[in-house]
């Protein structure tokens, strides 16, 4: 069955181009998101589990993993419990363990969240031997109990393990690898290096993607990605973007010419390893850290871009943060709000709609009163930025075909008003 648009324009009004009322979160944020100074943070415990006769396994010692403690109700039924790393804390309940059995059989598995309902749809992920990767196979049927939260599947056990998880595993010691399997780096255009460490020492990667000669004049994109752990989706989009910014073709090389991409693919690898629903190491959110500046993620974005204000040669001109949610939808800076140059994401959403039809769509226009990216990207730069959301829940297909598309169009808006600013100017 074909989809259809559905647009929602979130009419705000605005008496200047920021609030008069401090922010305090959005309806979906716990009370005090806005403090992003340190919170306590309850490590998981890290070990292997076997329960019953003959033994059934669970494992949280790797990468991303999130599981806090298992019980058996029967030799077929077994409770998975999955807790935050702090609390309260959004409605992000991520999870990851390894699983098997010393015989083959069925189980039935119950994901059971503190203070949290279900969100991510199991998916089952064998290991590939001749690639070294845990690849996704299946996304497993649940049942939902909605006066509790909670979701059960049945799975089929061996003795040779296999991860279920709330999306595919992407942690930050499968990036430079992961770049490199999809082209992106390799280029001479490309450049990647550490711009900082993050709260607990692992590297925040900065991309640089340009054939603009250093002396040049050059608007530059600035893309986020990844500040939220289980929020996957976006950060395959984004990566789709990267393959076509760096793609062999006429656009590509065109923009590649006139711009200069700066990329952070990764902001928050401590979240991302220690398998968090939501924060850093330091406990917080860091889409709401972009105001004070405590934790050293933001600050490194901060402290690398903020130069650039002074700059003769590198222009800011617009931002991308990608996240993900149970929706595909656009952030946009409210129009009322000038930028220069302005409402190029309104532009670009145009074509995006337009370039594909039968994938559903909201748009959502903000202030600029919270403490989010792209916000940060207005007020010290003055320009436009948009906040991209994509569908928790999206089929492979339709994250290929929207991120492709819009990847080329954003190109050719950015281009365009490039074009429009050098004229005027």
């Amino acid at each position: 069955m074909y989809k259809y648009f559905q647009v929602i324009i979130v009419s705000l009004i605005l008496v200047s181009c920021k609030s008069t009322e401090e922010f305090t979160g959005f309806s979906y944020d716990p009370p005090d998101v806005t403090n992003t100074t340190d919170k306590i943070i309850q490590p998981q415990a890290r070990r292997t589990i076997g329960l019953d006769s003959p033994k059934l396994w669970i494992s949280n010692e790797f990468e991303g993993a999130r599981v806090n403690d298992v019980y058996a109700y029967n030799d077929s039924t077994y409770e998975v419990f999955i807790a935050p790393e702090n609390g309260p804390i959004n409605n992000s309940p991520w999870y990851a363990f390894k699983i098997w059995s010393d015989t083959v059989r069925m189980a039935k598995i119950r994901l059971n969240y503190l203070d949290a309902t279900h969100r991510y749809v199991p998916k089952l992920q064998s290991w590939v031997q001749t690639d070294s990767v845990w690849k996704e196979q299946m996304q497993l049927p649940v049942q939902y109990d909605t006066a509790t939260g909670a979701a059960t599947f049945d799975i089929l056990l061996a003795p040779d393990p296999v991860i279920i998880s709330g999306q595919p595993l992407h942690t930050s010691s499968d990036l430079i690898s992961t770049l490199t399997r999809r082209g992106v780096l390799g280029k001479p255009f490309v450049e990647i290096k550490e711009a900082g460490t993050s709260k607990l020492g692992r590297p925040v990667w900065e991309m640089e993607i340009t054939e603009v000669d250093s002396d040049q004049v050059a608007p530059v994109l600035a893309i986020v990605s990844r500040q939220h752990p289980p929020e996957v989706t976006g950060y395959l989009a984004s990566l789709i973007f990267l393959e076509e910014l760096t793609a062999e073709n006429e656009l590509a090389r065109k923009f590649r010419e006139t711009f200069v991409v700066k990329v952070f693919p990764m902001l928050n690898p401590d979240g991302v390893d220690m398998g968090h629903w939501r924060h850093n190491a330091g406990g917080v959110d860091l889409n709401r850290d972009w105001e004070n500046f405590n934790q050293p993620e933001t600050r490194i974005v901060k402290e690398t871009l903020e130069p650039l204000k002074d700059s003769e040669l590198r222009q800011m001109f617009y931002a991308i943060d990608f996240h993900s949610t149970n929706e595909n939808i656009f952030y946009p800076i409210n129009e009322e709000v000038k930028t220069a140059p302005d409402n190029i994401t309104q532009q670009w959403v145009g074509h995006i709609l337009a370039e594909n039809e039968e994938v559903e769509f909201s748009i959502e226009p903000f202030d600029t009163s919270s403490p989010i990216a792209k916000n940060w990207f207005y007020h010290t730069f003055g320009i436009d930025a948009v906040t991209y959301e994509v569908d928790d829940r999206i089929s492979e297909e339709e994250l290929e075909q929207v991120s492709r598309s819009a990847a080329k169009s954003l190109m050719r808006v950015l281009l365009e008003n490039w074009d429009k600013t050098s004229v005027e100017n």
